[in-house]
């Protein structure tokens, strides 16, 4: 049902887009849908009795597959009896867990999840933590990564296409929705959560995909699967795309954790020593974490702003504010850049879209520690991954992970329905923004279309948790934040 109604959906979206480029993905779209759903139906009537109990890599649950007669060639296939996913035994010789048959994949070659890194391991997949710096060997992963070794030793090289990180697909299109209802239930938990994944998280966007950003929309909005097979998928494929991702206990203490992320434009702000006097005017006592992330996509945005057609185009972007207000939009080089709408891979949005990653990542290892609540600090795009963070983890169920926020000049929309980011505190946001942060007023919103952002002019918002403060007067540009609000609790 699920892959019909995505073929409908894709054939009407076909006739009603004017871009040629748009249609040709939606039908595109729409035709593999379509072959998915025709292969999977040959195989849901031909039921047989051999019913064996594995790990299925399409679900990430242990259950009962059934034999499919007179599919026995060149492995024998199963159909999963809970998300109805087409699975074989993986091909690691040993490896008693079930694998997903993907199209235009040989079936020889078909490994579980845990041999192709889409997971650290079946048995890590309800894993607690002890504290937040134990987050490396729940992600360490259990077995080798097979599906790297077969490259290697078959001289093939992947194009990457990159927009999208290749572990997105861990949950296949094909059966992981489907095969459920074919089989007479309806998609539940994880398979429903994995295969909305795969579908919004699946491919890169110049395939007609929503590549990372819908990866991260889709985990936002599913916080009730931290802690569980689709939060261990995402927090291993999302950490697993960006190498500089790392989890630093910065300070042992007492009490409250303390989580903190520098962002845009923080050169002499990433450290801990840079942070350790706004952190002690507050937390003196308190263990404290730093989480590192995004150095090449930070690194790469910074580069540009800090280049000669950058600067010249900052420059002239702040004459023209100083002049014109807020309409000063239409200008060259750095500007043109990150207002490129149709542009993916800009390097605003990738960094951005990295934040939000990171912060999906960083939801799925607080819910499973057993430490905490946390304190939540971050500056520019280090205060987007804090948001995302406690976003998602306001949509799971339980008392809040979450003891209150300082979100430092945020490069957050300030249009948003904040009600999930309320529910994931106990105490209080506090967000600080300053009307002299010329990066927010004028960079930003030139990289956004026109939005602002709360670090320049506050969230607005009636909900009693969420509580701006205007520091203005003590912090007069985007990287004067951390040492400007250290100030007033001085």
């Amino acid at each position: 049902m699920a892959l019909v109604l995505g073929h409908a959906a894709n054939e009407l979206a076909y006739r009603r887009s004017r871009s040629p480029e748009k249609r040709a993905n939606h039908r595109k779209a729409a035709d593999v849908e379509r072959k998915d759903a025709i292969a999977l139906a040959d195989l849901v009537v031909r039921p047989g009795d051999r019913v064996v109990t594995e790990w299925c890599s399409g679900c990430f649950a242990k259950t009962k597959h059934r034999h499919v007669r007179g599919a026995d060639r060149p492995r024998r296939t199963y159909l999963c009896q809970e998300c109805g996913t087409p699975t074989v035994d993986c091909a690691v010789l040993g490896c008693s867990h079930h694998a997903v048959i993907r199209r235009r994949t040989p079936v020889t070659l078909s490994y579980c999840a845990e041999h192709r890194h889409e997971i650290p391991g079946f048995a890590k997949l309800d894993a607690t933590i002890p504290t937040l710096g134990d987050y490396a060997g729940f992600l360490e992963h259990d077995a080798r990564n097979a599906v790297r070794i077969t490259k290697v030793a078959g001289g093939m090289i992947a194009a990457a296409a990159v927009v999208a990180p290749v572990a997105l697909l861990a949950a296949p299109a094909l059966g992981a929705a489907l095969g459920s209802s074919v089989v007479g239930g309806s998609l539940t938990g994880a398979a429903a959560t994995s295969h909305g994944l795969a579908m919004l998280g699946g491919g890169a966007v110049a395939s007609g995909g929503l590549g990372m950003a819908g990866g991260v929309t889709v985990v936002t909005a599913t916080g009730t699967a931290l802690g569980g097979a689709l939060g261990a998928v995402t927090a291993s494929a999302y950490t697993a795309a960006d190498r500089s991702f790392a989890i630093e206990r910065v300070r042992d203490g007492a009490g409250t954790p303390v989580v903190f992320a520098s962002g845009f434009l923080t050169e002499g702000l990433a450290r801990w020593d840079d942070w350790r006097r706004l952190v002690d005017s507050r937390y003196p006592d308190a263990p404290v974490y730093q989480v590192h992330w995004g150095a090449k996509e930070l690194r790469d945005l910074a580069l540009l702003a800090g280049s000669a057609a950058g600067k010249v185009a900052v420059h002239s972007l702040l004459a023209q504010g100083a002049r014109r207000g807020s309409k000063a939009f239409g200008f060259p080089g750095l500007g043109w850049v990150l207002a490129a709408q149709e542009l993916a891979a800009n390097p605003w949005t990738v960094a951005k879209v990295r934040a939000g990653m990171t912060g999906a990542a960083l939801a799925e290892l607080i819910a499973r520690t057993t430490e905490g609540p946390f304190v939540l600090m971050g500056h520019s795009l280090g205060a987007r991954v804090m948001v995302t963070a406690a976003q998602t983890l306001g949509t799971r169920q339980g008392s809040p992970r979450v003891e209150s926020m300082h979100l430092l000049g945020a490069a957050v929309d300030r249009v948003g329905d904040w009600r999930s980011l309320e529910t994931a505190v106990s105490g209080t946001v506090w967000n600080y923004w300053s009307a002299e942060d010329s990066v927010l007023r004028w960079v930003y919103k030139t990289a956004e279309a026109g939005k602002s952002a709360v670090g320049h002019q506050g969230f607005g918002s009636k909900l009693p948790r969420i509580k701006d403060r205007n520091v203005s007067r003590t912090v007069s540009g985007h990287t004067r934040y951390v040492s400007g609000v250290a100030r007033l609790a001085e």
